[in-house]
């Protein structure tokens, strides 16, 4: 091993390069096994490198040591910020998996420039939730009317239709939509235009959602 790397250096610095490119274009389409496989030859590769750096010093090759040290942080540095932004924006094929059942009665949110006020996902007919689309996809508000309560705290609680899954839980409940209220003694509207967002999946890739208060 250390006769290869010290022949070899240079090739570390190029799997950094090319482990990362991969995992940006990886990152822009559907997570595959092929994608771990990358994650782990990256991995590799970044415990390899300051190896390499102590190898090369050591047996008096500083400036070839200089120059792999530079290039790797000049590759993770401009590789770095694209691959963040890749990961952050991949698909995650979740509205693919859970297609919306043939025949499934259900309501879409509504437009900020609408004028309905049909309730959204609500069975009680002393509820009145409305769901509103917001500017971007997974972010939404509600607005929630309700008969008498003392005050307190009022939180969503999302779930995928088919199979029952939790949508965003903890940001959701602990986090995003809770709205304290003050007492009140009439049906009235306890919460207004509250923003949440759900995290899983695509633009433009719909599955139905369960939304309850």
């Amino acid at each position: 091993m250390k006769r290869f790397i010290l022949r070899y250096w240079f090739a570390l610095p190029i799997l950094l390069a090319l482990s990362m490119l991969s995992l940006i274009y990886l990152f822009l389409s559907y997570p595959s096994v092929i994608e771990e496989i990358i994650c782990v030859l990256l991995l590799l590769t970044l415990i390899m490198l300051p190896v390499s750096w102590v190898l090369l010093f050591v047996n008096k090759q500083r400036w070839k040591c200089f120059l792999s040290f530079s290039s790797s942080f000049v590759i993770a540095g401009v590789l770095g910020l694209p691959m963040a932004m890749a990961s952050m924006s991949a698909p995650d094929g979740f509205g693919k998996d859970h297609p919306i059942p043939d025949g499934l009665k259900y309501n879409l949110p509504i437009e900020e420039d609408s004028c309905s006020t049909e309730p959204v996902d609500s069975l009680d007919s002393n509820t009145y939730l409305t769901i509103w689309k917001d500017c971007q996809g997974g972010i939404y508000t509600y607005d929630f009317y309700y008969g008498p309560l003392p005050a307190g705290e009022i939180y969503l609680k999302c779930f995928e239709v088919t199979e029952n899954l939790p949508l965003s839980e903890e940001r959701i409940a602990a986090e995003s939509s809770q709205a304290i209220i003050k007492p009140t003694s009439s049906f009235s509207k306890l919460v207004n235009r509250h923003e949440f967002t759900i995290y899983e999946g695509d633009w433009g890739d719909y599955y139905a959602a369960r939304i309850e208060v």
